[in-house]
This record gives C-alpha cells, sequence and structure tokens, in this order.
C-alpha cells in the first residue's frame, strides 16, 4: 500500500483501493478522489522526466488526460525514503476494459486520433524516458542474445518486412509527440454512455510515428478475440473514429495497415526476451506469462499478414471524402506543406 509519508505530501487520508492490471507501474485509489502512482524506476530510470513530459503537454490535451496534483510543496512528484517516485493525479468515476466491448471501438479511436490531433503539430522538447522505445532493430537485437532458436517463434518473412517498415517510416516527414501506449484498456470510459472521459498511462510520450500509436490501437483492440472475426464492425468503428480525428495521405494507407503486424511481432518479441531474462520488465502472476502473452502477440501478426489487403481497404474506405473536404481539413489542423493530406 502507499506509505504515509506519501500521503502526507498529499494532505491525503482515506481508503485505498489498487487500480488496474497494469503491467509496470503500481496504482490506487485514494478516497474515491485521487489516484496515486509509483512509478517503476527499473522501467523509467528517470521518473522526473516522465512527469515533467506530462506537464509540457497538458494544455495541449487538458481535457483528454487526468490533471496532475501538486504536493503541499508544489511539487508534482515526490521520492520517498525508499527511493521510489510517486504522483498525484484527479480520480475520474469510470469503466476501464482489457477485451473492448465492440459498442466502444469508434470512441477508442476518436480518442487517440484526437490525441495524436492536438500534438501533430507540438515543437516541445520531449524527454527520452525509456531508451530505444519502439525501435524494432534494437529489440530484435535483444532477442537475438537470448533466443538462439529464434525459428521458434518469428517468421523471417514478417522479421525482414518489419525492419523495411521501420527504415521507411523513419525516412516520412511524420514524426511528432506521440503517445507510445495506445492501448484500450488505457482508456476511461463514462459510466454511462460511449464517451471516453481520459486517456491514461501518459509515460510513454515521445517523438515518434503516429502508426506506432495506430498500431498499438489496432492490436490491442484485437487482442482476446478470435482470429477468425478479425475483421469486424468493431475494427471498422475505430478506424473510423481514429481518422475522422487523425485524416492522414493515401500514400500512407500502406504503412497504418501494416501497422498493427509492426507493434505484435516488435511486442512479442519484447515479451519473449523479458521471459528469458526471468521476467524483469513486464509482471507476471507465474513464469511462463510472458511467453504465452508473446505467443498470442505473435499469431495475431501473422492473422494480420493473412488479412493485411482486406485491412488496407478497411482504411481506404475510412478516408473518402472530397479533395475540396481534405484542404479544409488541412488547413483546420495546420496540416499543410510537409505534412499535406493529397
Amino acid at each position: 500500500m502507499i506509505p504515509n509519508e506519501v500521503l502526507k505530501q498529499w494532505s491525503l487520508i482515506g481508503s485505498q483501493v489498487q487500480l488496474g492490471e497494469g503491467l509496470i507501474n503500481d496504482t490506487y485509489c485514494v478516497d474515491g478522489q485521487f489516484v496515486m502512482q509509483r512509478i517503476n524506476s527499473r522501467v523509467f530510470s528517470k521518473p522526473k522526466h516522465v512527469v515533467a513530459n506530462y506537464r509540457k503537454i497538458y494544455n495541449h490535451v487538458y481535457d483528454l488526460v487526468p490533471e496532475l496534483v501538486a504536493t503541499q510543496d508544489g511539487e508534482y512528484c515526490y521520492q520517498d525514503q525508499g527511493g521510489y517516485y510517486w504522483r498525484c493525479l484527479t480520480y475520474y468515476p469510470s469503466r476501464s476494459f482489457q477485451i473492448l466491448p465492440d459498442e466502444l471501438a469508434y470512441s477508442a479511436g476518436q480518442a487517440f486520433g484526437l490525441f495524436l490531433q492536438r500534438l501533430r503539430t507540438c515543437e516541445l522538447v520531449i524527454e527520452p524516458v525509456i531508451p530505444k522505445f519502439h525501435d524494432f532493430a534494437f529489440y530484435l537485437e535483444e532477442f537475438n542474445r537470448v533466443w538462439h532458436k529464434k525459428q521458434e517463434y518469428l517468421k523471417r518473412e514478417l522479421v525482414d518486412r518489419c525492419l523495411e517498415v521501420a527504415n521507411q517510416s523513419s525516412l516520412l516527414d511524420r514524426y511528432q509527440i506521440i503517445h507510445g501506449d495506445c492501448k484500450v484498456n488505457n482508456l476511461l470510459f463514462d459510466l454511462n454512455s460511449n464517451r471516453v472521459v481520459r486517456i491514461v498511462d501518459i509515460d510513454t510520450l515521445m517523438w515518434g510515428n503516429p502508426i506506432w500509436d495506430f498500431g498499438d490501437l489496432v492490436r490491442s483492440l484485437m487482442t482476446g478475440q478470435p482470429l477468425d472475426v478479425c475483421m469486424t464492425a468493431r475494427l471498422s468503428s475505430a478506424c473510423k473514429g481514429f481518422f475522422e480525428e487523425f485524416p492522414i495521405a493515401e500514400e500512407e494507407v500502406r504503412l497504418f495497415a501494416f501497422a498493427p503486424i509492426y507493434m505484435s511481432v516488435m511486442l512479442g518479441m519484447r515479451f519473449l526476451t523479458d521471459h528469458a531474462r526471468h521476467n524483469q520488465y513486464f509482471k507476471v502472476s507465474r513464469f511462463d506469462e510472458n511467453k504465452d502473452r508473446a505467443l498470442e502477440q505473435l499469431n495475431l501478426a501473422n492473422h494480420f499478414n493473412q488479412v493485411y489487403e482486406e485491412f488496407h481497404s478497411t482504411i481506404s474506405s475510412c478516408l473518402r471524402f472530397s479533395l475540396e473536404d481534405s484542404k479544409r481539413l488541412a488547413q483546420k489542423y495546420h496540416c499543410l506543406g510537409n505534412q499535406s493530406l493529397y
């Protein structure tokens, strides 16, 4: 539970309830009004950077993310006697899901699309919080160090395609500040409607390619779903919501369509690497859990590879608006020039 010395920094009293099923940080609700979170310093070696990045982007997305609460001394994080860093946020009564109901898919896509759109042109200095995060080649190298029989898990053609996409996406003039962890369980939904109340876990803010966030959204949306119903209304709804808020150029569709494959393979490698290193990074309840998580993600990647053309068509159908509409959106969102829609 939360040490008393930490609670005193925010003058908090009352009941404590552990929240969520996060694999990294420890999160508690205090007195039904505040969220206290212990930042995992093994994952985030500079916790103060995590909090500083949050504050930098807050004014751009203030109505989309939880409000940070300062200590009595005006600080936004506190290091306890054990060396752990804590932060406090406003609690929002809400619902969250590991497996998202179909009727919430549109709102999920819309929320993450709007988050990216708000940060599309922000020229802020964001401190790196996890070295090489979302760097596919780095994770592949780490994986190769611990798995000598990698062919048991990874299909060579998929790995090669992921490396190619990594190289191509790095050449696009599309980098911006992204969320970095766009999973559906990082969305808080209204108790009585389909509306997203807040987007949470804003720890991995980084300069990156928005295809990574989109790929994570789709990957998490389909995790736990039967693979034979992958191209369902839920996926079309999520894409519709996302691209209504975050319009892209037609020539970018192929990269966005490949994004869930890319993110699933990368996460699968990360789970397998952590399993081989005796689960140092992700929380587990049993020793083989990371291995099982990895196989689920790699199976999902293989399936998305099989239905790539269908998913490409799904995204394209969400982008069918007139040239005049695209120009109007571009002017509205100030994304002409190198980031013009067409």
